[in-house]
């Protein structure tokens, strides 16, 4: 009896460990990579390296990655040696799998001194994480009456104290989506998001299946246990 109870039950837990699926991440807002049961959406991420890459990479190094990496991104082998095929690295030579992603040649005085981050770990970093970046990306607009701007800032209603040193970077069809996705500025923004979501915890969806598949076994174990206890005494 306990046998016939006992694996549907783990055989459910171990579908629902492996299924999570991502809602429509603009209507509302929602990030796959969110809550305890949250993985990466591994389409959302490949659209966010794009606009890394083709935006943010100009002032942002990522250097705990790795070319190599993009292919636990989903890309193939080819695909990511292409794409490291195509980074002049500050010698003259192209990228291969095993560089780090090239970290720009900024000179200090771009931003007034304000040096912008790496991004490896930006997500881990800021509270809130995935939501934080989006907001920040999506958070550009007028400054408040009474408000006086520093030299070279932008008001952004996200950042802590609504002065940043870094521009509005984003705008509509900024990248061109191979999938068809619409390149809005929004969209761009949760993409990216995500995308360094994944660039922060590679193996966060494993960890988080990993971690329910343990919670489901035990709880199983105990209701076997006290399943059997009870039949012991009866």
């Amino acid at each position: 009896m306990m046998r016939r109870f006992f694996a549907p039950l783990l055989a459910l837990g171990l579908v629902l460990a492996g299924n999570a699926q991502a809602q429509d991440t603009l209507s509302p807002l929602h990030f796959q990579s969110d809550g305890p049961l949250g993985g990466i959406d591994k389409a959302a991420a490949q659209r966010g390296f794009l606009v890394y890459q083709t935006v943010c990479a100009a002032c942002h190094a990522a250097s705990a990655l790795h070319y190599r990496d993009l292919e636990a991104l989903g890309l193939t082998s080819d695909q990511a040696a292409g794409v490291a095929a195509g980074v002049k690295l500050a010698d003259g030579s192209a990228a291969t799998l095993d560089s780090p992603f090239k970290a720009p040649a900024m000179p200090a005085s771009a931003f007034g001194g304000a040096v912008p981050p790496d991004l490896s770990s930006i997500a881990a970093q800021r509270p809130g994480g995935a939501q934080y970046i989006y907001a920040l990306l999506t958070g550009y607009t007028t400054a408040p009456d009474g408000v006086t701007m520093l030299p070279g800032h932008f008001y952004n209603k996200a950042f802590p104290g609504g002065q940043v040193a870094m521009p509005p970077v984003l705008r509509d069809n900024a990248v061109t989506y191979a999938d068809g996705t619409p390149a809005t500025q929004s969209q761009e923004a949760a993409d990216v998001a995500e995308f360094l979501t994944w660039a922060a915890d590679p193996n966060l969806g494993t960890r988080h299946q990993i971690g329910l598949r343990a919670v489901i076994f035990f709880t199983l174990l105990s209701i076997v246990a006290i399943a059997a206890r009870r039949g012991g005494g009866g």
